[in-house]
């Protein structure tokens, strides 16, 4: 089984649900061809610098709590949860930061 490094534990091996060359626009929806490249994957959106603007950040934090929800039991967040409140993240920057912060809590507790 491929390992792969991921938020929570940095050794994860990667949720077979989701593939890594999924893209961002597949998972998350057409909202998110307005805020990021069409052919960017879920594998690449894990190691987006979070020094960029918020829709990188929450794009992170999303992603690796995507991964959580189906990788760990008791994450707070399903799946569907993590696609819906995306979604509304992508609506102002605001909202993102917001999301942001909710999803990096969420996930700082898998470490």
């Amino acid at each position: 089984m491929i390992r792969i490094r991921f938020w929570s534990s940095r050794r994860e091996a990667w949720p077979r649900m989701v593939p890594q060359t999924s893209t961002v626009l597949n998972v998350f929806g057409s909202r998110a061809f307005e805020r990021y490249r069409s052919d960017m994957t879920l594998l690449e959106s894990t190691g987006v610098n979070e020094g960029g603007n918020v829709y990188d950040k929450l794009l992170k934090q999303a992603s690796a709590a995507l991964l959580n929800s189906y990788a760990r039991k008791g994450f707070p967040y399903s799946a569907w949860e993590v696609k819906t409140l995306m979604i509304q993240g992508l609506v102002s920057e605001d909202a993102a930061v917001r999301l942001t912060q909710r999803f990096s809590i969420a996930n700082d507790a898998c470490n």
